[in-house]
């Protein structure tokens, strides 16, 4: 994205930063102060809607809120490997109750002596 292009994310990162800080009753001197940054940049980056992942990492870890998490929820994006997942948890499902039906079968033929 280039100056000229609008960000048209749908998620403005600076109203989550805020709703976080109100949520935690941090203003922002307290976060400035957690950051080891000035008052003034903290208004500045309270004002972008986006922000470098830099400052988003720092921002999380001074108030202890997974930003990115929040972020990546909000994203409609299938994850391959969940489908995956579902695919395996089936098998396995499938052949557990295929290891069940095979020891019913071998003591009904009088197995396990």
């Amino acid at each position: 994205m280039n100056k000229h292009q609008k960000n048209n994310t749908p998620v403005k990162i600076n109203e989550l930063i805020r709703e976080e800080m109100e949520r935690q009753m941090i203003g922002p001197l307290a976060l400035s102060e957690k950051l080891n940054i000035g008052t003034s940049s903290v208004y500045n980056f309270l004002e972008k809607s986006s922000l470098q992942v830099s400052r988003l990492w720092t921002i999380s870890e001074a108030l202890q809120y997974n930003f990115f998490k929040r972020l990546a929820d909000q994203i409609d994006i299938k994850n391959p490997i969940d489908s995956r997942i579902a695919e395996l948890e089936n098998e396995i499902n499938d052949l557990k109750k295929e290891r069940d039906t095979l020891k019913e079968v071998i003591a009904l033929l009088g197995g396990n002596r």
